[in-house]
């Protein structure tokens, strides 16, 4: 149970002038010469009950306040579970991400991997597939919440699965096959590539008008050599910038393994702010059951008061 309103509890508090005015008010008894001959007698039930009645009253106010405060139950049948997010990890595992050092003692892919790990590690709800692509595509894993067995995968990746080149363009075809049929409300693609287009299949911009006629965001990631590091080959920002934009996502160059994972850090929270939280869609509202205690507890004070617990003037 949860309060729309909780701060109109604090008409809670107008119980205690309630109190003090019920009992530092109440007649203490009747002036007589002596009491001598009263002391044995014990005050009878009715007398007992007739200094408690106030309390009937204190509840109703309470009752009546928690009322304003409007108490509700949000349904289990209602709840709309936070919105996760469907995303298919497109990884390039061509034969120059294992031979270019990224970070020192790993490679391109040694870095990536990594980085995929701990991403997946972070995600919540979300449901992650994984492809991986050189000359051709191979789909590794669909969308799923097992991120244990995901991370397994991503942690035995290696190039070779595959003839050897740099199909982005299949790479991008493959993840989206992938998504085609979620009825997720956002479906994101997150292809990550160090090199240019060199496959004879699909080309990377028909396979981003694919995906922005799929309503299929893709988030591109150009792996590119460190600064000064003096290694060859890079991957095409002209041509990742233009697919992202094409599908309404954004490229990132990345050229150190820390700028690699922000990159994907960057990319989840992006797409958390898009989703909604938690919420309830109909709720129980329970204030007319505490209105109605509360005028209850008044009645019967006041049907007490004037039959068995009725004080008789003096």
């Amino acid at each position: 149970m949860e309060f729309a309103d909780p701060f109109l509890l604090a008409l809670a508090l107008l119980a205690v002038p309630v109190a003090l005015l019920a009992w530092g008010g109440y007649r203490r008894g009747y002036t007589v010469a002596s009491a001598a001959g009263l002391v044995a007698l014990k005050p009878t039930a009715r007398v007992r009950l007739g200094r408690l009645l106030p309390v009937l009253r204190i509840a109703a106010v309470i009752l009546f306040a928690a009322g304003i405060a409007r108490p509700r139950i949000g349904e289990a049948n209602a709840v709309v579970p936070e919105q996760g997010i469907d995303i298919a990890l497109s990884v390039d595992v061509s034969s120059s991400m294992t031979t270019t050092q990224f970070a020192p003692g790993k490679n391109r892919l040694d870095v990536t991997k990594d980085v995929l790990r701990g991403f997946i590690k972070g995600r919540e709800n979300d449901r992650l597939g994984l492809v991986v692509f050189q000359n051709d595509a191979l789909a590794l894993s669909p969308p799923t919440l097992d991120y244990r067995a995901l991370d397994t995968i991503v942690a035995k990746l290696d190039s070779g699965i595959l003839p050897d080149g740099t199909g982005i363009g299949i790479g991008l075809s493959t993840a989206l096959n992938m998504l085609r049929e979620s009825t997720a409300a956002t479906r994101i693609v997150i292809l990550l590539t160090d090199g240019e287009h060199n496959a004879n299949s699909i080309s990377p911009l028909d396979a981003a008008e694919i995906a922005k006629a799929l309503h299929i965001r893709v988030y591109t990631i150009g792996v590119q050599s460190p600064r000064g590091g003096g290694a060859s080959g890079g991957a095409d920002d002209r041509l990742l910038k233009k697919m992202a934009e094409e599908t309404g996502g954004q490229y990132y160059a990345a050229d150190n393994p820390k700028a690699l994972a922000d990159v994907y850090d960057s990319i989840g929270r992006l797409e958390k702010s898009r989703v909604g939280r938690e919420r309830f869609e109909r709720f129980d509202e329970l204030a007319p059951w505490f209105f109605g205690a509360a005028a209850l507890f008044v009645l019967v004070e006041i049907l007490l008061r004037a039959t068995w617990l009725r004080r008789v003037p003096a």
